[in-house]
């Protein structure tokens, strides 16, 4: 399976640390341009932000999915401001910093873990979309309490957690493997390995039987590596590329079938292409976004 998207749909988030000044605004971005640059060099890429929309209220950090064959986005969960109430309109818990996969296969999208008012989650929660998008908290604890870990979703009911802030104690190398029951009431988790090192924040994109978690931070410093995780040989490694800058709380998206666009996050304001020269910014500057690839 080949992740790869025209557009990237950039959520929300907030415009300076500490969750301060959220954000409503949605913009899209794409590769607007490529220009052949002289033999050995990387093309010139120009990058092209556009606004798009608005949400009801600001939201930093929602749990987000396509719908209706990439037609519509949900929406879930996130936080207003600093100190700030939960959003619970769909969720039976408010939760931000969750881990999901936006491209889950309904009517059933789980959300793992997040962060709540005041401390980290365990609990795991499905949105049904056969029952009016109504939320159920499952009563199984088989995870630590987690925030800021990346998902993806698999064959059969089951999804890869890498990574998180764990325990509200520190940043976990564990990569875990959630199964469901047929009709999500039920799941077990599993220990499924290591990364190399440590890491939340970060962004995940899947290009066929590999997984690239990018950037976030490592409980001591933000990274600008990338982790290489291979889903047939359950093997990772770090990859020599790096990011042009230390990258967490971003997004990323393969475009156009070609480019690695990681965009927005912690000290940046900038949307990068790896190993390309670009041109182009986000309309603002983003602080922990949702990013949907459509």
């Amino acid at each position: 399976m080949h992740r790869t998207a025209k557009y990237l749909y950039i959520i929300g988030g907030c415009a300076l640390a500490a969750e301060r000044e959220p954000i409503k605004n949605i913009e899209r971005i794409c590769i607007e341009n490529v220009e052949k640059s002289r033999e050995n060099s990387s093309p010139l890429v120009k990058i092209h932000a556009e606004h798009v929309g608005n949400l009801s209220i600001p939201r930093r950090s929602p749990a987000c999915f396509l719908l209706k064959n990439q037609q519509e986005i949900l929406i879930s969960g996130g936080c207003t401001e600093f100190s700030s109430k939960i959003l619970e309109e769909t969720l039976e818990i408010g939760a931000s910093c969750s881990g999901f996969d936006w491209a889950s296969k309904g009517p059933f999208y789980p959300i793992f873990g997040g962060f709540e008012a005041h401390s980290c989650l365990d609990d795991a929660q499905v949105l049904d979309q056969s029952q009016n998008w109504n939320a159920k908290k499952l009563g199984k604890k088989l995870m630590p309490k987690i925030k800021n870990s990346t998902v993806l979703a698999l064959e059969n009911r089951e999804f890869l957690m890498f990574g998180g802030w764990e325990d509200e104690q520190k940043t976990t190398k564990a990569i875990r493997k959630i199964k469901f029951n047929e009709d999500y009431t039920d799941y077990e988790v599993e220990f499924a390995g290591f990364l190399p090192y440590p890491v939340e924040g970060h962004s995940m994109v899947r290009i066929g039987s590999n997984v690239l978690l990018i950037g976030g931070f490592d409980g001591c410093f933000v990274q600008d590596s990338i982790i290489k995780y291979d889903l047939d040989t359950k093997k990772s490694e770090i990859l020599p590329e790096k990011l042009s800058e230390k990258r967490e709380n971003h997004v990323s998206a393969v475009l156009s079938d070609r480019f690695l666009v990681i965009a927005g996050g912690w000290n940046s304001r900038n949307s990068e292409l790896a190993r390309c020269q670009v041109n182009g910014k986000l309309l603002m500057a983003r602080n922990r976004p949702a990013g949907v690839p459509i």
